[in-house]
């Protein structure tokens, strides 16, 4: 018996080690049940996705400042993952310092873009490319700070929005690239076809919809 139990234990090893989830239909269906999950339930795991965050900026920080001051290899990288824990454990923490933490690296990065578009050239014909830069510089850090102060005032329903809409709009793509790898043949529209554009829509509303009746979380 313990021989038999032995086959059949490394057949299934071998069998589920030469998986290619890659391309096969599980691939995308564990996905769609992630994706729905954050959908429906993304309230629940914000701090997670602000743990994340929080260490991503927080590595980033540390990153700037002790490269300034010289150090490199492996004193570098833990002191960059130490002030990530630490970002990271406020974000988990203080879930509002994280709501600000997140959405403010996302403004940093891409503020400066819109500035330079909207006013860029304005400011470097009138103070110079130098100052200008500098300008641009400042406007754009104090446009992140307003626009990550908004989202704190309006922290869980940026959070019921984003999983809603992400998690929504990827369940429908996820579903919809499961159909080319699905064993059997199905007609459905095209990935390209309207239908699946108001799916994703649908889908996001009734996330927003479901989480909203939830009670609020502390």
């Amino acid at each position: 018996m313990t021989s038999e139990w032995k086959v059949v234990v490394d057949s299934f090893i071998d069998i589920f080690s030469n998986m290619d989830f890659s391309s096969g239909p599980l691939f995308y269906v564990i996905g769609i049940v992630i994706a729905g999950y954050c959908c429906l339930e993304g309230i629940k795991i914000y701090k997670m996705i602000l743990l994340g965050l929080g260490f991503l900026f927080g590595y980033r920080v540390g990153y700037l400042i002790f490269h300034s001051l010289g150090w490199s290899g492996e004193k570098l990288l833990m002191a960059e993952v130490f002030l990530g824990l630490v970002i990271a454990t406020l974000a988990y923490k203080i879930y509002l310092a994280g709501i600000f933490i997140a959405v403010f690296q996302f403004g940093q990065v891409n503020m400066p873009i819109y500035v330079e578009q909207l006013i860029g050239d304005d400011i470097k014909a009138q103070y110079g490319s130098f100052i200008g830069r500098i300008l641009i510089t400042i406007i754009s850090l104090l446009a992140a700070i307003l626009v990550a102060k908004l989202a704190v005032n309006l922290s869980r329903t940026i959070i019921v929005c984003i999983t809603a809409v992400v998690g929504g709009f990827a369940v429908i793509n996820l579903f919809v690239q499961l159909l080319d790898v699905f064993p059997y043949e199905i007609t459905l529209p095209a990935a390209s076809s309207v239908i699946w554009l108001g799916a994703k829509v649908f889908l996001s509303m009734a996330g927003v919809g479901i989480q909203g009746t939830k009670d609020e979380i502390y």
